[in-house]
């Protein structure tokens, strides 16, 4: 209920809203990625437009996203953290290589501080996701 409260007045794009360190703290851009892909969400989506069942579902991302992140960490020596994260991560810093759930090619969005990659066929029902900035470009 308190997840649900949290994206209820939200008019943000989900992953700015997971990301936000006021709204719910300890989760940044790569594991927002990891979350968005397992919960099957667009990055874009809308965080006040979730229903009852993509709320629960979020939130199970969520949850098993960062247990299974602290798990793989657990005893680990402060140096072998990063290896560590990035051998768990399925679509962060992944651009160009396959989806490990659907095979599709994980594609990324730039933005002046940061990036975003996700699974088109996963998370965007096939739909490739437009990167502003090569827009701009294109034109």
């Amino acid at each position: 209920d308190a997840f649900a409260a949290l994206l209820a007045g939200e008019r943000r794009q989900i992953k700015g809203v997971l990301r936000d360190q006021a709204v719910i703290a300890g989760i940044g851009n790569a594991y927002s990625d990891e979350i968005l892909h397992a919960a099957r969400v667009s990055p874009f989506k809308l965080a006040a437009s979730f229903d009852e069942e993509q709320v629960t579902h979020l939130y199970e991302a969520v949850r098993e996203t960062l247990r299974a992140a602290v798990e793989r960490a657990h005893g680990l020596a402060a140096g072998q953290l990063k290896a560590e994260k990035k051998s768990g991560l399925r679509v962060h810093g992944r651009d160009g290589e396959p989806c490990p759930v659907c095979g599709d090619t994980v594609r990324s969005v730039s933005f002046a501080d940061s990036s975003l990659q996700y699974c088109p066929t996963c998370q965007t029902g096939g739909k490739p996701l437009a990167d502003r900035r090569l827009s701009r470009l294109l034109k």
